[in-house]
């Protein structure tokens, strides 16, 4: 890499390869307006300016220089006052990025343009609904081609890299594809001649690359899969049918199989039309679990007491079993400030496809969410999962869920735990960054972090092999970043 590329890398207003930037004129506003919503204040309150820095402050250790990528994470950062607001189902979206290149880092931000955020600028204020509440969207605010409601598609829950494409997705709604400089350039139809739907959590075949992707529907009882080649392009789709419209956020991919767990949150539009809510936890369903090739043929359902899940870490084969590791609900529940519930676990469940059998274990007695592993190893077998949960060193009263200050790292294998306690600091997901492949742990942990006291944010990296151990690099950032969802780490090159 020659010096000059380096500089672009790393300088706003220049030409990097692979990461070109544009002429994009900045949003300089501040949010104004203020909610009672715990999910709308503190640190999951939105911000408004789009922001370029260079050159970030080093506040501890050093940015190992034979580092080169990106971070990115995505999350709901509402630009109008909602409506209807229920997290982390509704906002727009909005992408922080960290980029490093040589020791240095800079950063950029910049909301996910929707049609939908569109439609919402030239009114000045919100006019989609929410989850709780739907709201019809009149007609004389949308343009042709532009969302018509009256669900909207705020793009905000996850980013991912696939082939050249870089992407922004909501929950099953059309992906909107990004310049790796965060510009929008509209709804990705993955090499067809028009928008595909694709869920939050999609993922990719060790071997092919391909990418499978899920859409379930609100209305129907179908979730249809995707698959799609290495270089981003449709190579087929394929239904399959279930009990009831329901809510799949997360499924696993295996090396020879796609599982789908399908719980008892289920949509009912009759309900929503009589002004509850959409989604309804109808526990004599129970839970479906479904084990399909990845040709798409006929599933083997297997039938379990009903529980939730929004994220799996990774599942994977291994003699004669599928093994899943994943966060388990006892039942579906959103936007809930934290009380005395049954905190949501790290489980383990094993499938022995001879016998259909199921068996599951709680893996450690923690409440935690997020869960992520190697991603270069996403389908086959792991041990490590990476995952935040929430101890008494942050001072924060009744944070609301989802509010952690302590990142886990946990052996499946013994159920041995390694902590890395942030005290009085918030922290988000944990990214794995690869540092080479001499051990699946070979790497580093990036993650978003906010002093409530201080009011500012911090990019942080931990070695992923000794997470106890002081941060690699703690990186200080321009402005605060919301408590947001998924992110993902773009090797440059």
């Amino acid at each position: 890499m020659t010096d000059i590329t380096r500089r672009g890398f790393l300088a706003s207003g220049a030409i990097a390869t692979g990461f070109g930037l544009s002429a994009h004129a900045l949003e300089s506003a501040d949010i104004t307006w203020v909610s009672d919503d715990p999910y709308l204040s503190g640190n999951f309150a939105p911000v408004g300016p789009e922001r370029d820095a260079t050159d970030l402050p080093v506040t501890a250790g050093r940015i190992p220089p034979d580092l080169s990528g990106a971070y990115m994470r995505n999350g709901p950062n509402p630009l109008f006052k909602p409506i209807s607001y229920t997290y982390p189902m509704d906002g727009d979206g909005m992408i922080h990025a960290v980029y490093l290149d040589n020791g240095r880092a800079r950063y950029r931000n910049r909301f996910v343009r929707t049609s939908s955020l569109a439609v919402e600028r030239r009114a000045g204020r919100a006019v989609y609904g929410g989850l709780a509440h739907i709201v019809r969207v009149d007609p004389a605010l949308v343009r042709p081609g532009e969302n018509p409601g009256p669900v909207k598609n705020g793009a905000f829950i996850s980013v991912l890299r696939h082939g050249d494409h870089l992407l922004a997705l909501d929950e099953t709604s059309h992906a909107y594809e990004l310049t790796m400089e965060l510009d929008t350039l509209g709804e990705w139809k993955a090499g067809t001649d028009r928008p595909i739907r694709l869920g939050a959590h999609n993922r990719r075949h060790p071997q092919s690359g391909a990418l499978f992707a899920l859409a379930y529907s609100v209305s129907e009882p179908v979730v249809e899969f995707h698959h799609i080649d290495a270089s981003g392009r449709l190579v087929r789709s394929f239904p399959v049918a279930l009990a009831a419209p329901t809510m799949i956020h997360d499924f696993v991919l295996t090396e020879r199989h796609i599982v789908l767990l399908a719980g008892p949150a289920v949509f009912d539009l009759k309900a929503a039309r009589a002004g509850e809510p959409l989604l309804q936890w109808k526990p004599d369903l129970g839970m479906r679990i479904g084990v399909l090739a990845l040709d798409g043929s006929a599933p083997l359902w297997l039938e379990a007491d009903p529980f939730f899940v929004f994220h799996f870490a990774n599942g994977f084969e291994r003699s004669g079993q599928i093994v899943i590791d994943y966060v388990r609900h006892g039942r579906f529940s959103l936007g809930t400030v934290a009380g005395p519930r049954k905190p949501p676990a790290l489980h383990r469940l094993s499938i022995d496809l001879a016998s259909r059998r199921i068996s599951d274990a709680q893996v450690i007695d923690l409440a935690v969410e997020f869960p992520r592993c190697n991603d270069t190893l996403e389908a086959r077998p792991t041990r490590f999962v990476y995952l935040p949960t929430l101890t008494d060193t942050l001072r924060q009263q009744k944070a609301p869920s989802d509010t952690f200050n302590c990142m886990l790292k946990v052996d499946t294998e013994t159920g041995r735990v390694v902590r890395h306690d942030f005290g009085n600091r918030i922290a988000g997901e944990a990214v794995f960054v690869p540092r080479g492949t001499r051990a699946e742990d070979d790497g580093y942990l990036a993650i978003y972090t906010f002093d409530p006291d201080a009011r500012t944010s911090d990019f942080v990296l931990l070695d992923a092999a000794r997470i106890d151990a002081e941060p690699v690099a703690v990186v200080r950032l321009p402005q605060r970043v919301p408590q947001g969802l998924h992110g993902t780490w773009i090797a440059k090159g």
